[in-house]
């Protein structure tokens, strides 16, 4: 239904909101959501679309303005995205997903190419019929965004896209995030609400200035409109600088070792303690080799020796990369520590920086590998969940899964393992006594950060955060439960070096989290964790190939962060010449319940050979939230 806002303005509520402004029998849109919104302009007289404006690229934007160019409508887009609307199966043929560390959320892109007949430039002007709009670029929830400011009906109107909420919170958490852990998209997103804010009080940006700015509304792609736009800024500028404080995780491309002139380091390893060794600062990230009496070595992660290995630099995103391992370490573990079999690898988690090696050993020294069990889901199908960063893409043998809680026997240790979905939901802590101390095995959960307090600088723990890896706030509870429990000496994580840890260490990390729920549910809207959790849906298997005219079968993994009883369905929206069922599936989830839903489609009999993008259209309670879940096929 079209809800009329003022004169010549209606709003129409589809996966996005479709503002739709009418001169005569003319219209133009802002943003295209579904396309549905062509089946009500009559309602108001509209006879024809003229153009169609996107404010950024995302599906839920822009799904349906295939069915608007077919109705004859001109396709605007922001000229810094222009090649995820025109090029987006170009895009998708070369978008990196193994080794992944690019966390920008064009994942989101069109499965399909939208012709573009204009581009909206930064500070620019686009005209239509008596209508100015003004082109600000909006960096934050996407890199490419812009808001589109335009006097309508004798009052500044900007159509803001997902830059800001009512209420002065975001859209999504996980879209501010842009490399790898560095949500930079705060401060963008601070940057273009600041600029809109002058420009809302008739301050001239890029040599534009409003002089009717009294009774300015901003327009959100999602959610009510905003009529307080200047309180709102000023509460969301309040909330980032708020998040500020909590730091960034680490650089990837930096790591925390200096570099004290130039030289080839030589990796050795460091002895914690006479069971106990450390693969030493130079890796790229760490690993630990216990020792048994007999001669045997288990290896807690095993990455690549040195960061160079990563390929995350000026060649990250080349269609065809692949992370190539190097054998590191374990000459020195035969000649200097005596061990005669490399006879078992443990992974905390998932990341290739950590897991790259374990291939190696197995294929080459018949070591087994143990994992918690919602880790070895990934590590044994990486194809399929390839849609989270950093997914080697060499599947690992699991010889033992572990599951929460478990305790086992590795020669004369014992172990537990924990669930701990902190810097990436498939996460575990190893734990057990060595050499008369409590150690944990912590991956890349738990780091320190040097804090200066009054005149003094201290360290303090903190938890990491990747949103793309896959995050709800309860996640980083179970964490700080984790450590409650396990209460260790000693601290062995993946990054920076080993902590001593104790009571104190232990309330200031358990404080960290819950001061960082406070923060992030302070930024969006309830439920928040709807508005956080990136993989609230998720479509699997993430790569795959299938024989021409055969079926491709995918599972719809869906939870439910309603807070409510709700009922998610979903339908399969294949590429061009694919067939598949019109009708949805459907599966009824309770607060916090997580269910599947099997899809499936038909591939055409020839085809060539190139990736293409399927998409689900997922709804809650009847309500479409768009193509929300993606996977790449190629057809064989």
């Amino acid at each position: 239904m079209l809800k009329k806002l003022s004169d010549h303005l209606y709003c129409f509520t589809d996966t996005c909101n479709v503002y739709v402004l009418v001169d005569g029998e003319e219209a133009l849109l802002i943003d295209s959501g579904s396309g549905a919104v062509l089946d009500h302009l009559e309602e108001i007289g509209v006879k024809r679309v003229a153009w169609v404006l996107h404010t950024h690229h995302h599906r839920d934007q822009c799904w349906g303005a295939g069915r608007l160019v077919e109705a004859g409508a001109k396709i605007a887009v922001p000229e810094y995205e222009r090649h995820l609307f025109e090029e987006a199966e170009r895009f998708w043929q070369a978008r990196r997903v193994y080794d992944n560390y690019d966390c920008r959320n064009n994942f989101f892109a069109a499965a399909a190419d939208i012709p573009v007949d204009a581009t909206l430039d930064d500070y620019a002007i686009f005209v239509w019929r008596d209508f100015e709009f003004f082109i600000l670029p909006a960096k934050g929830h996407s890199v490419g965004s812009s808001t589109l400011l335009v006097e309508i009906d004798r009052r500044l109107v900007g159509f803001s896209g997902d830059l800001i909420n009512r209420g002065g919170v975001l859209y999504q958490l996980h879209a501010i995030e842009n490399r790898y852990g560095d949500m930079s998209g705060a401060l963008f997103t601070l940057e273009s609400i600041q600029a809109l804010r002058h420009l809302l009080r008739g301050e001239p940006v890029g040599g534009k200035a409003f002089k009717n700015t009294e009774g300015a509304v901003l327009l959100p792609s999602h959610g009510a409109g905003i009529d307080d736009p200047a309180g709102d800024i000023d509460h969301l500028e309040m909330r980032i600088t708020e998040f500020f404080p909590l730091g960034r995780n680490m650089s990837v491309a930096g790591r925390d070792a200096p570099l004290e002139g130039f030289y080839l380091p030589e990796p050795k390893f460091v002895p914690i303690s006479r069971h106990l060794l450390w693969g030493g600062n130079w890796t790229c990230s760490f690993f630990y080799v216990l020792l048994s009496e007999s001669g045997k070595a288990m290896f807690i992660d095993y990455g690549h020796g040195q960061a160079a290995h990563m390929n995350i630099g000026s060649d990250h995103g080349m269609l065809g990369d692949r992370m190539r391992f190097v054998e590191h370490h374990l000459r020195e573990l035969r000649q200097q520590w005596g061990v005669e079999g490399f006879d078992l690898a443990v992974p905390t988690h998932i990341h290739d920086d950590h897991t790259a090696g374990i291939p190696h050993l197995q294929r080459h020294y018949e070591t087994r590998c143990y994992a918690l069990d919602t880790v070895a889901r990934v590590l044994t199908d990486p194809a399929a969940w390839a849609s989270t960063p950093c997914t080697f893409h060499q599947p690992i043998r699991i010889d033992r899964t572990l599951a929460d809680g478990e305790r086992f026997e590795w020669e004369e240790y014992t172990f537990e393992v924990f669930f701990a979905p902190g810097q990436t939901e498939y996460h575990s802590v190893l734990a057990a006594e060595i050499d008369g101390k409590r150690v944990a095995f912590t991956g890349d959960n738990l780091f320190f950060h040097d804090v200066l307090e009054a005149d003094r600088v201290v360290e303090r723990p903190y938890q990491t955060t990747v949103l793309r890896n896959s995050f709800q706030l309860g996640m980083h509870r179970r964490c700080a439960e984790v450590m409650k429990h396990l209460q260790p000496d000693l601290i062995c994580p993946g990054h920076r070096r080993v902590y001593p840890f104790d009571r104190q260490k232990l309330a200031d990390y358990v404080d960290f989290i819950a001061r960082k729920e406070r923060v992030f549910r302070n930024l969006v809207a309830e439920p928040a964790d709807h508005f956080i959790d990136l993989f609230w849906v998720r479509l699997l298997p993430y790569l795959s190939t299938v024989e021409a005219g055969r079926s491709a079968a995918f599972t719809l993994l869906v939870r439910n962060n309603q807070e409510r009883p709700a009922e998610f369905a979903a339908k399969l929206l294949p590429p061009s010449g694919w067939e598949a069922s019109e009708s949805f599936e459907n599966v009824a989830l309770q607060p916090g319940e997580s269910g599947e839903l099997r899809l499936s489609a038909l591939a055409p009999a020839t085809d060539d050979g190139c990736r293409r993008l399927v998409t689900a259209e997922v709804s809650i309670d009847g309500v479409s939230q768009g193509p929300v879940a993606e996977a790449l096929v190629t057809v064989e």
